[in-house]
């Protein structure tokens, strides 16, 4: 995702134009306002004016449907009793397929994105400090994970003199009279369920220690839900771990180390996890995230380039990890979910990774990278990843050479030579993309890569579609580059609008955009191999998924990421004249035994749609049909899916009459059809 930088390359910004067409586009220098709208990024990308960069106002769905179709009064024209008949043609668009990895997505250490995904529950554990996002990045102010702190009192203080890991540690104060107290607000607990408690500890004096959970009272004082002893703690760093079990499920409970008696109790790296965790993982993040089916995640983003991470201090024990600052988002990054956890999160949910390696961490480094992923366990790196719980190799086939980066820098295309020899030395089977494309790109690097990676942040579907119809036409005039496709590494409809703004995603008016882009990357599908949406969890809404301590929301555009994966078919197809107002994908499958029609009605009212599948012969016949929608009908473009109630926004079977189906209003519907 797109964060500040200094001057560099170009970038085009198109915000959405009048008439639909991109004549609005400009380039920017890299470094742009803070509060940055819709960015479309690619060197190569649609023609520009050239000069003074030219404004368009934003224009919200609602706007943007008065249109598509006026009455007199200047008001959205209704859909009449009268149906509107799509004709299907039998013709495939090109000779390409829909890959699945069109609809995958996208994990960067960003905020709360990771630890809403990340089972841990105890932000802040190493003591390194609470600080705030980024100045620049907001929505509406609200806390998140990242913001929960060690509550401060005068039984505790920070130690800087000899911590186990990092440069600071916890130093608790023993009492002989009562129990002094280090504790964390803020988690959720279930009855039954168990929780691993483990932290190290040293001590000064004879103490008693104890873990505990507990939750305020009506009286203002607090119940105890699970207490445990903790292992007498000595003078050298020692780990202790313990199990609580609640008695009583809470969305408030608090966390607490306790100690009494005489002396000091040092603590560091404290640690608590649900028992049912996978590899560290969120049960529940797991399971919602498997069932939306992205065939590929991508890990990366601005913390790699020109961010701190670095690999290497992401792998091995997680406690030996030494925590950074997130010098482009805000927060310290704990450091917990490093390249293995994330492969083994893909591994979970079923999805291939794309690995974007740090362009200034070197090429030595990132072949070092791919032998950790992908060499045997008897290679020095493979050795290290078999030593951290995964002896098979993860067999990571996609990687990507930095993270937006400007194609016509000389001195990223020298680089990415040196980069593409080592990391191919190790694994000669990868697949390289390239950072940002460019013509350059193409003439010296294009025969060694597999794919060339814009970013789209835009609602100019216009602008998109111009920017992979030019770069389709590089590809194909670049002699040797005929094999090299299109990778949309990061796509949303907005890479800023910080703000009240930014919970536009958070609406059915956002997911509507997305679908959209899934039609427009499925119609150019001979090019485009591979997309991913931004983001994948929380980080200022961009979200498929919300996260709290106590469970997760399914945003709107959750269901239709889950609703293309689902119902895609591999071979796009012709259509006839589309109605106003609706944006229509056809498919089948490769025995032309199923067939699936996405339609998308942007208008407010229902749409009785009349398909006309005569020239595909008349053996078809209706098959289970589905809808993403507001399941009350309000017919309100923001309206969004919240923590409390059902989900509103949601997918629900379409009623199918033959080749006649209702579009609700403001809905994504996925109609299958099958041969007889």
């Amino acid at each position: 995702m797109y964060a500040p930088r200094g001057l560099g390359e170009n970038h085009t910004n198109c915000d959405t134009p009048t008439d639909g067409d991109c004549g609005s586009i400009a380039i920017l220098p890299k470094f742009r306002s803070q509060r940055g709208g819709p960015l479309l990024r690619s060197v190569s990308a649609v023609p520009t004016f050239e000069g003074d960069i030219v404004k368009t106002p934003r224009r919200s769905l609602s706007h943007l449907l008065l249109i598509l179709a006026f009455a007199s009064s200047g008001r959205i024209v209704p859909a009449t009793a009268d149906e509107v008949t799509l004709k299907i043609s039998p013709n495939p668009r090109h000779d390409g397929r829909i890959d699945p990895k069109l609809f995958g997505n996208f994990i960067e250490l960003l905020d709360d994105l990771v630890p809403g995904m990340w089972a841990e529950m105890l932000n802040d554990r190493g003591f390194e400090g609470v600080i705030p996002a980024a100045k620049w990045v907001y929505y509406d102010g609200s806390a998140t994970f990242c913001d929960r702190a060690w509550e401060r009192n005068e039984d505790w203080t920070i130690d800087t003199t000899g911590p186990y890991n990092g440069p600071r540690c916890a130093r608790i104060s023993a009492q002989k009279e009562r129990w002094s107290r280090l504790a964390q607000a803020g988690l959720a607990v279930r009855d039954g369920e168990s929780y691993h408690v483990s932290l190290f500890v040293r001590s000064d004096g004879k103490l008693q220690a104890q873990a505990v959970l507990k939750t305020s009272n009506p009286e203002g004082g607090f119940e105890e839900l699970a207490v445990v002893e903790l292992a007498n703690a000595s003078k050298e760093w020692t780990r202790v771990s313990a199990v609580l079990k609640p008695r009583g499920s809470t969305d408030r409970a608090t966390f607490e180390i306790r100690a009494r008696g005489e002396g000091h109790l040092w603590v560091d790296k404290i640690s608590l996890m649900p028992e049912n965790n996978r590899h560290g993982w969120r049960t529940d993040v797991v399971e919602a995230i498997k069932a939306s089916r992205p065939a590929v995640i991508r890990w990366g983003g601005s913390v790699v380039d020109p961010g701190a991470y670095r690999w290497k201090g992401g792998i091995g024990d997680r406690d030996e990890r030494v925590p950074f600052a997130n010098t482009n988002w805000g927060r310290i990054d704990s450091n917990d979910v490093g390249i293995g956890e994330f492969c083994r999160f893909c591994e979970l949910v079923g999805a291939e990774p794309l690995v974007c390696v740090s362009f200034s961490d070197g090429a030595a480094s990132a072949a070092d990278l791919v032998q950790y992923c992908n060499g045997p366990k008897d290679s020095t790196w493979g050795a290290r990843r078999a030593a951290d719980g995964h002896p098979e190799p993860f067999k990571v086939r996609y990687w990507q050479l930095g993270n937006e980066i400007s194609g016509d820098d000389d001195a990223y295309i020298k680089q990415c030579q040196s980069f593409i020899a080592a990391m191919k030395r190790v694994d000669p089977r990868i697949a390289i993309q390239s950072s940002f494309p460019s013509q350059k790109v193409l003439d010296i690097l294009g025969k060694e890569l597999s794919h060339i990676a814009p970013h789209h942040y835009t609602r100019n579907l216009g602008a998109c579609e111009a920017d992979i119809q030019k770069l389709s036409k590089m590809i194909a005039s670049t002699p040797g580059c005929g094999h090299l496709r299109l990778a949309v590494t990061e796509w949303n409809f907005t890479a800023g609008d910080w703000g009240l703004l930014r919970g536009k995603m958070l609406t059915l008016e956002g997911a509507l955009w997305n679908a959209q882009y899934l039609n427009l990357m499925c119609r150019y599908a001979d090019v485009v191999e591979m997309g991913c949406r931004s983001n994948m969890t929380n980080s200022y809404c961009s979200g498929i998924i919300g996260t709290t301590p106590a469970g997760l929301t399914r945003r709107p555009s959750y269901y239709v990421m889950k609703l293309y994966a689902e119902h895609a078919k591999s071979i796009p197809l012709q259509l006839g004249a589309t109605p106003g107002g609706l944006d229509v994908l056809a498919c089948v499958d490769e025995k032309r035994e199923r067939l699936c029609i996405f339609g998308v009605n942007l208008r407010r009212e229902p749409v009785a749609l009349k398909l006309d599948l005569t020239a595909l012969g008349d053996s078809w016949r209706p098959l289970a049909s589905e809808t993403v929608c507001d399941t009350n009908d309000m017919r309100q473009p923001d309206v969004m899916n919240h923590e409390i109630g059902d989900e509103r926004v949601r997918t629900v079977t379409l009623k199918t009459d033959g080749t006649s189906v209702t579009l609700p209003a403001l809905s994504a519907s996925a109609l299958e059809y099958g041969s007889r």
